[in-house]
């Protein structure tokens, strides 16, 4: 059991009840936390109420259906913030001091990405070290590297915040692309597009699109694979990045030679972490596959 003794308080303060507190704040829910941490729900509100015992603060409000956090309760919530952003950085920085290429590493990249280009390199580095154990997780949100959710995270999009060691990786240029059959068979006054159906995050490629489609699109699609579905399926044009093509045979690229959209990608990690050879080693093998 980790003990914190704090200033100002009387006897010591358990850091489990802490790290449930915690846990709630960050879930919504008692039982959102207990799922999180693997625990019964009982287990999540007992250390809520030893807690407050402990801190002789009533952190919670329970006279509705859901905790709401008291005026008390969002002040410890601000500070035992930071006391938890601490012990994360701690593990971090143990982590990276860790030699040897063992262990689990996790890499957060766009799902597509991840199949077209991360996959096939990342298992043959796998067998060259059997020790390490690769969980690649294919998302397009970005996984925090401070709570621990990727060692590593592929990104579209340069981060701006946070104590991250960044490299940029070799750029992913768009094109546009169609069906041949559709291209042959279509005049070019009446081909439809193939869009991005969030326009609340417009990706650069959509709005470049959308300057050539003059509002003629025939779908919206939120994934980069429904997008290639659609063309696949002859049912219109779409601007897709070009490792996407590579072997579809049946889709021809329209336009200018040069790309619609070039698309920069970063690889980030924690700057505690910059220094471990299983992550620099993994960096390497994910920049030469982007290459």
């Amino acid at each position: 059991m980790h003990i914190l003794t704090l200033k100002g308080v009387s006897g010591v303060m358990d850091w489990e009840n802490i790290r449930y507190f915690r846990a709630v704040i960050e879930t919504g829910s008692v039982a959102a936390a207990a799922r999180d941490l693997g625990v019964e729900r009982t287990t999540v509100t007992r250390r809520i109420q030893a807690l407050e015992r402990e801190t002789g603060l009533e952190l919670f409000d329970r006279r509705g259906r859901r905790l709401v956090l008291t005026a008390a309760g969002q002040d410890y919530a601000h500070v035992t913030g930071r006391m938890s952003d601490a012990a994360q950085e701690a593990a971090l920085c143990a982590e990276g001091i860790r030699p040897g290429m063992s262990g689990r590493i996790k890499i957060s990249a766009p799902p597509s990405l991840a199949k077209a280009r991360l996959i096939a390199p990342l298992l043959a580095f796998g067998f060259k070290h059997p020790k390490l154990e690769i969980e690649l997780i294919g998302e397009i949100g970005f996984a925090s590297l401070h709570r621990g959710e990727a060692d590593i995270a592929v990104r579209l999009s340069r981060p701006e915040e946070g104590d991250l060691a960044i490299s940029k990786m070799s750029p992913i240029a768009f094109h546009l692309y169609g069906h041949r059959d559709y291209v042959a068979n279509t005049p070019e006054d009446k081909r439809r597009y193939i869009g991005q159906s969030d326009e609340t995050v417009a990706t650069p490629q959509h709005v470049a699109l959308k300057q050539i489609a003059g509002g003629k699109f025939a779908i919206y699609l939120d994934d980069i694979d429904l997008q290639l579905a659609a063309v696949l399926a002859k049912g219109g044009i779409a601007a897709l990045p070009d490792f996407l093509v590579e072997h579809q045979d049946d889709l021809v690229p329209l336009g200018a030679k040069t790309p619609l959209v070039e698309r920069e990608v970063w690889s980030v990690t924690h700057n505690a972490q910059r220094h471990q050879e299983r992550i620099k080693e993994t960096i390497n093998v994910i920049r030469q596959a982007l290459h």
